[in-house]
């Protein structure tokens, strides 16, 4: 099993999500767990991407 963790700014409602948290305001934390390939579905890989871009704008500020 592998488990896969992503940020977004607020929390995401999904089937897939195995627990979530809100270590900082505005800063959600998903945890997703991936028992073989057919889990990693394009929805998946569409909030990874999500998460990505998130990141990027909340530390290129400046």
């Amino acid at each position: 099993m592998m488990l896969i963790a992503f940020a977004a700014p607020y929390p995401v409602e999904s089937p897939l999500i195995h627990a979530r948290t809100e270590p900082y305001p505005g800063r959600w934390t998903h945890h997703v767990a991936v028992r073989k390939a057919e889990n990693i579905t394009p929805e998946l890989m569409k909030l990874i991407q999500a998460s990505y871009a998130f990141r990027n704008t909340t530390t290129n500020k400046g």
